[in-house]
């Protein structure tokens, strides 16, 4: 650094270079103070909005409140929102920056941030209990009114966000309970065709029909021992009775004839031959025995036969009965595992069902409910004023690293001129670079001339200085 050893060497550089250091200084000082108050004028505002807790208990008004805003907040900072913005408050008309760079720089001195509620537990969701918008413009005009419109934007988008919600899940609910109340009805009616279809083979008619036959298979035997004692009614009838103590031959012989026509027709077709003259022989047996009986016999034995007849019909209808009645019963099972697949499935159904009208009836309860203002609900709890004095924006920063750097560069300039004339000044320096102690040492006395030029240089270098303090004024008034 030269021959600058102590504060008076330190303070005769100063006076010998002084006009060279203080234009550097002025210079870097001015140019500095220039570009710091070039930089733009910034003022900043703050709108802080309190979300309220709901009372509702179900819909979109409870629990996705952090994600309805944040949803909100992509369509505020949406591109073609920003361009609104920014032509509407004027923002960087004085700026050369392009279309995108403005948007970005807008994304940038616009904040909205989300402030966390405290949880109730653990493991609920993160609730937002307030909002702050954040905007910082070149005016404190703008930046307050653009913070309140942003709160606006907020408010009117929440509402108009829950009511598309609560409007799309009643919706959807709606289309669901209806679907579901199809698929319930169409297998109502599969199950309805199915009971018509199998009615005599419900399990309910299991004890109905058990009794049923039962009650017939008594009646079969009960007509059996009938027709039984009819039938030995009519033989004692035609072959004569025990009073009269003795039997008629025509009748002997036609119930000989009768066992064996009965036996012939077990055996053979009832158009073979020897059925057919056994039969003529009854026939011709008859007709001379109903002349033989007397009338009342006669009667009585046609009374006999028109019940057996009755009660075989009777007999006919009940052995037709019966199969039916066993089918039926063999059939109970299959239908009992079909009616239990149809009620498994409509409670598959019916499940989901509930649950979608529970969910459908909190949604319209919560509608109405928003509708009266009991759902969440946005305060604006400080609107944003007006700013007033401006961000620092950087400006202080630089200024105070151009003076700093002026007076590192005027100190500098000051060094290295005084090592291209390098003097030897006192008694210190000529026994610490010749390593000789001076004999004797004579105090400098300089000049009249040497006097004027020193007395020259200072008030150079005082004029420098004032002139930069004065040029500097004036760029701080005239920003």
């Amino acid at each position: 650094m030269g021959p600058i050893v102590g504060i008076r060497e330190f303070i005769g550089m100063l006076e010998r270079r002084g006009p060279v250091m203080a234009a550097l200084l002025v210079v870097c000082v001015l140019v500095t103070l220039a570009q710091a108050l070039a930089l733009p004028r910034a003022f900043e505002s703050i709108a802080v909005l309190q979300v309220q807790p709901t009372v509702l208990t179900g819909g979109v008004d409870s629990g996705d409140t952090a994600t309805r805003l944040r949803t909100i907040e992509q369509r505020i900072m949406a591109r073609n929102n920003v361009l609104d913005m920014i032509d509407r408050f004027g923002m960087y008309d004085d700026t050369p920056l392009s279309e995108d760079e403005r948007v970005a720089q807008f994304r940038q001195d616009v904040r909205v941030s989300f402030v966390s509620g405290v949880t109730a537990s653990a493991g609920a969701m993160e609730e937002v209990s307030a909002i702050q918008v954040t905007a910082r413009t070149g005016t404190a005009a703008n930046s307050a009114n653009l913070a309140n419109d942003i709160v606006s934007q907020i408010q009117t988008g929440n509402l108009r966000e829950r009511d598309q919600r609560l409007s799309g899940l009643i919706g959807t609910l709606e289309t669901q309970d209806q679907r579901a109340a199809e698929a319930i009805g169409r297998v109502e009616a599969d199950l309805a065709a199915f009971r018509a279809a199998n009615i005599d083979s419900m399990p309910e008619n299991l004890e109905f029909l058990a009794a049923e036959q039962t009650r017939l298979e008594e009646q079969r035997t009960e007509l059996i021992r009938t027709m039984q004692s009819l039938e030995r009614e009519r033989i004692a009838l035609e072959v004569g009775t025990p009073e009269l103590g003795r039997q008629e031959p025509l009748a002997q012989q036609l119930r000989i004839l009768e066992v064996d026509v009965a036996q012939a027709r077990r055996t053979l077709a009832p158009d073979h031959p020897e059925v057919l003259r056994l039969q003529a022989q009854i026939d011709a047996l008859r007709d001379g025995n109903d002349q033989q009986m007397p009338a009342g016999q006669s009667r009585q034995i046609d009374l006999i036969l028109q019940q057996e007849e009755s009660l075989q019909l009777e007999l006919q209808a009940i052995e037709r009965r019966l199969p039916v009645i066993a089918s039926n019963v063999a059939g109970i099972p299959g239908v009992t595992e079909t009616m239990a697949d149809y009620t498994r499935r409509l409670a598959a159904l019916d499940i989901p069902r509930i649950a979608i009208a529970e969910r459908l009836s909190r949604a319209r309860l919560d509608q109405s409910l928003v509708t009266s203002d009991y759902g969440q609900q946005m305060i604006l709890l400080e609107s944003a004023t007006e700013a007033e004095y401006p961000l620092s924006s950087g400006r202080k920063r630089l200024a105070m690293l151009g003076i700093i750097m002026g007076v590192g560069l005027a100190l500098l300039s000051g060094f290295a001129l005084e090592i291209r004339r390098p003097i030897l000044r006192t008694q210190a320096m000529v026994t610490k670079y010749l390593g000789v102690a001076p004999i004797a040492a004579i105090p400098y006395r300089p000049t009249a001339r040497e006097q004027v030029m020193q007395r020259t240089r200072n008030a150079a270098s005082c004029v420098i200085l004032l002139a930069g303090m004065i040029a500097a004024i004036i760029l701080i008034l005239n920003r």
